[in-house]
This record gives structure tokens, sequence and C-alpha cells, in this order.
């Protein structure tokens, strides 16, 4: 499909957005739901999908056809049994045709609940035509909040990357990233006897202080606890009958708002201000993709622990940074594990012009909006021009300074201490303020995973892990959930990105991270040399399931282990060949 610009057409955002809520939904159809059934033409240039609640097929133009990641589909078609002719079936109709195959295919049991994932399906691509519209002037992001406001598509792997359940429309516009809001936060007085607090060093209520703007803006008495909130926190806590009756009794003062402008960040929850050195993340009563976002209870303390046994093992380095969540605040309320005070710091390193130059990577290998290039694209085809390079060849430096900062030292952290991380896009920042990559960050409490036979070393160092044993997996179980989270969701998403924008082959590069992996498995010594056999030998990695988390209306944090449902996808690594390289450069040669 194609697009023309904002001056020449109302509709461009419209069409825009179907076209990537179908791309969504048609990429986790044919990985979850139909692998086996799609028809896949010869020359891989469309896939047909014979329906199975009513008697057609559609056929699905491929303009790129990916190894690793979501591919870019074309115009549909669709034929009716009894006809020889293909008509054209505009997107909403394919959206509308995917969605009831998806619950015909799975079985009787989640019919029910295909209005509810119409719903959230049109929700999302609604919100992606707002979004799109916002941003039709919008520069190129070029610091750390420009990067986390800019992802106008959500998850690339998602079929409704946009859905908000619980947010007005005006509240989107107020707190949602994509808009560029700028709120001040709402803030209780709180008896000390209800207040939770941890912190890694010091206290959490001295390190809240450090907000610009709170000197002098309240006055407490000797025994109240200053705790702030989100301002759609706030509104919910304001309904809620015990908090209610805390505010009449006076244990609790609702004071108002207060402190320095915040922004949201990528995750919506998770504040940002440039003058702060704290990010702060909260609950909130919204449902984003697969779950209701609020904290739980293991989670602020596993952000302490983590950021006590990290300080231990000294396990920065010049290449690598995990940003800490070395404190938390809330209150504690009768027959409740979390009262939706619950507020968690985040260590900020990208205050003032420390954030120039700072991207995630969900936002770096985003697609881009229509008449763009890709924010990845955009920055390597400029340090070309700089280096006085071939494109191709400074993509190729590129990507080997990439797995620098973002593969090999987390291997090296998962090998010498026996700790792995959900290191997926969203979570993943990369310094490009020096051209090629120089730093990579990661940022996430709830995104640990410490291995079994690593744990007695580690509990000697930090004993309140025993109280934690949520994070303790084996080996195996770690190398799929790693697998998928640094490798099929983070590092696949770059190789896509690469690809699909025509800078360097996706089997190229593929080969350039198994001869990293190959010298990670003869270097390393322990859990890294483990992981990195399992990602050069498994014929096939974990991935997430997110059609069917979200099909069958599944809370991720809700589930036993706060993980949503995980397949199997063939694994590329072990598949490629360096004669798939050479055909490539014939080719375009």
């Amino acid at each position: 499909m194609s697009f023309q610009p904002p001056h020449q057409s109302s509709s461009w955002a419209a069409a825009a957005a179907q076209t990537a809520s179908l791309q969504a939904l048609l990429n986790t159809y044919l990985r979850e739901i139909a692998p086996g059934s799609a028809i896949l033409t010869g020359s891989r240039d469309a896939v047909e999908l014979p329906l199975s609640h009513i008697p057609a097929r559609l056929r699905v133009q491929i303009a790129y056809f990916s190894e690793v990641g979501p591919h870019r589909f074309g115009p549909a078609q669709i034929l009716f049994d009894g006809s020889t002719s293909w008509q054209a079936a505009p997107a909403v109709q394919v959206l509308t045709l995917v969605a009831q195959d998806c619950f015909v295919r799975q079985n009787s049991r989640d019919a029910g609940k295909l209005p509810e994932f119409l719903r959230g399906l049109f929700n999302s691509n609604a919100e992606i035509e707002h979004i799109l519209r916002c941003h039709a002037d919008t520069a190129e992001p070029g610091s750390f909040l420009a990067a986390e406001q800019a992802l106008s598509y959500g998850h690339w792997l998602h079929p409704t990357p946009k859905s908000r359940d619980g947010l007005t429309p005006w509240q989107q516009a107020a707190y949602a990233p994509e808009y560029a809001g700028k709120f001040c936060l709402t803030f209780f007085a709180a008896d000390k006897s209800l207040v939770s607090q941890g912190a890694a060093r010091g206290t959490a209520s001295d390190l809240l202080r450090q907000i610009p703007g709170l000197d002098g803006a309240f006055r407490l008495r000797p025994d109240e606890v200053l705790i702030p909130a989100h301002p759609l926190q706030a509104q919910m806590l304001r309904l809620d009958p015990e908090v209610q009756a805390l505010l009449a009794t006076g244990r609790l003062r609702n004071l108002g708002e207060g402190g320095c402008a915040f922004a949201a960040t990528s995750s919506m929850r998770t504040l940002y201000a440039p003058d702060c050195p704290w990010m702060l993340k909260f609950s909130i009563p919204v449902r984003l993709t697969n779950s209701l976002r609020v904290t739980k209870h293991n989670e602020l303390e596993t952000g302490v622990l983590m950021a006590r046994l990290l300080n231990h093992l000294d396990a920065g380095s010049p290449r690598f940074r995990i940003l800490n969540d070395p404190a938390y605040l809330t209150l504690t309320l009768p027959g409740r594990s979390e009262s939706g005070f619950e507020v968690i710091l985040r260590e900020n390193p990208f205050m003032g012009a420390a954030g120039n130059g700072i991207y995630n990577l969900a936002a770096l290998t985003a697609d881009p909006l229509p008449g763009r290039s890709a924010l990845l694209t955009s920055l390597v085809k400029r340090l070309a021009a700089e280096r006085g390079e071939a494109p191709a060849e400074t993509a190729r430096l590129w990507f080997e300074a990439y797995l620098t900062c973002m593969l090999d030292p987390v291997l090296d952290l998962y090998d010498c201490h026996g700790i792995a991380l959900e290191a997926h896009q969203q979570n993943s920042l990369l310094d490009l303020s020096t051209g090629l990559p120089s730093r990579g960050y990661y940022r996430d409490n709830q995104g640990y995973f410490i291995a079994e036979d690593a744990l007695p070393r580690l509990r000697a160092l930090e004993p309140s892990l025993a109280e934690q044993p949520a994070l303790v997996y084996p080996r195996a179980h770690i190398n799929e959930r790693m697998a998928y989270y640094l490798v099929v969701n983070q590092i696949f998403a770059v190789i896509r990105r690469l690809g699909c924008d025509g800078l360097v082959a996706e089997p190229a590069l593929l080969l350039l991270l198994r001869q990293r992996l190959a010298s990670a498995a003869s270097r390393l010594s322990a859990a890294g040399t483990d992981f990195a056999r399992y990602l050069l030998t498994a014929p096939a990695l974990s991935a997430k399931a997110n059609l069917l988390t979200r099909a069958r209306n599944v809370d991720e944090l809700e589930t036993q282990a706060q993980e949503g449902l995980f397949l199997q996808m063939p694994n590329p690594i072990t598949t490629v060949q360096p004669q798939q390289v050479q055909e490539r450069a014939d080719v375009s040669a």
C-alpha cells in the first residue's frame, strides 16, 4: 500500500495505521497460529492463507521477507471457493478475517473472547492513527526522551501493540509518551506507621527529596513521610474506600501537585525529568498490550536486592551499564500485598545533555513513519557519509560495535556471575553520541534470572536472595528465555532492520552473529559458554506468543511465572550458510 504525504491527503494516517496493524497481526498469525498451513510462493513474494471459517483463501503480497523477524506486507486479495478471480481485500476486512480465523483454529473454548480481541485490535489501530497524526511533523529524535516518545507502532510482534485499556482520550493526550505531555506528580503525606520503604543505600524518602522543586513545597509533620504518585495512580487511589478512610482520619493527606514536571518514557508508567537524578516507576490502572501495569511487591524488593548484589560484584564496564532500581516506597494496607501506592526509584544517568545520542533499541529498529527512513538506517547512512564509507561497510561496523556493547557484556555477566537479563528492545539502550555504538544500557528490575548453580555464591554476598526464589531457575530455562529476549527480540530486530532497508543482507549479519557466538563459546568457561553453544546448536528458539496470550486474554503478571505464553520458532543462526551471503552479493552486483 502506498501513502500520500500528509499535506496531500487527509487519509494517509488511517491507511498507514491499517497497514501497520495488519502487518502486526499477520506476522504473529504466521508465527503462532498457521505456521504449517500458510503457503509461500516459490519466490517468497506472497503468502496464501486458507481460511478455516469461510470457504475462501487470502493472498497477501510480501514486500520484504525476513529470516528473523516480521515480514513487510503489500496489498491483499481474497478468492472465494467457486470463483476464478481474486478480489482486492481492504486492510480492515483482512484484519477481521484473520482475527476470526485465529479463534476458529484455536478451538471453541476461546470463541467468546473474539469480541474482546477485536476491540483491542481496533483500539490499537485507532491509537496508532492518532499517534501518526501527532508525529507527522516531528523531527528525528536525537535525545533519550525524544527516542522514548517516538514508538509510533509499539511492539514489533504484537497483534495489539498500542491497545490501552483504562485511558480516556484526554488522559492519553496528557500522559501517553507519544504526545510528549509534561505534568507534575501528585504527593501524599502518610503516617510513618503506614509506610514501607527500602533502599540499597540510605533511605528512599531521603532520595525522593532530590526531586527538583520539592524544597519547601510541602509541610510535613514529624510523623509523616512524603509519597509521590502518578496522576493516573492518584485518581485511582482517591476512589479506593480504604484510602478514603485514611484520608478521612488524617493518617493520609492529599497534598496535591508539586515538584518539577515529568514526562512519560516508552513504558508510560516510568517518568523522566531532565534535571532529576531519578526516574520514577509507578503502578497505573491501565492495561497495556498484555498486562495491567501494576507493580508487584516482589518487584520492589527485587530492585533493592539486585542493586546491592550488583554493587558487590562491581558488574559494570566501560561498554555496558545496568540502570539499578535501588529504592522504593509504598503504603501497607491490611490484607493487601499491594496498596497501589508503589513507586520505584531508578537511576537516571541521562540528565540534561547526557541524554543526547541515547536511543532504545525499539526506537532504532522500528518501522519508519510514511515517507521517512527508519531511525537506525538514517543514522548509519549519515555516519557513512561522515566517514566517507559505503553505507554497507558502515552498517557492518555498526553491527559489530553493537554486539560488543549489547551481546558480549550480557554473556560475560551470565558467565561470571550466573545473572541473566531480559534484555529485550525496549529495555536496552545504546549510546550513539560518537557515531558507532560505544556503550549499552539495561533497565528493568522485573528482568533478572539467577542460575541455580550460582545461587550459593551470590547468596553469600546478598543473603536476601534467599527470600526471592522466583528469581532462581535452572540454566536450561534461562537459556530459553534469554534466547528470546536478547536474541529473538533484540538482536534479530537489528538484523531485520538493516536487511529490510538494504544495508546488509540478513544472512551476512547472521554469520557475523554466529562468529561472535562461536568466539564467546571458546572464550568463556561457564554459563555463558553453555548459552552460546545453545544458540549455535538448538534447532529451535523460544519466542513469545503474544497473539495467543492476547487472544486468550492472559494477564502475564497474574500467571505463576509472571510471563506470557511461549512457543518454538526455527533457529536461523544454525541454518544460515556462507553461500547464501555470496548468492545475495551476486544478485546485488
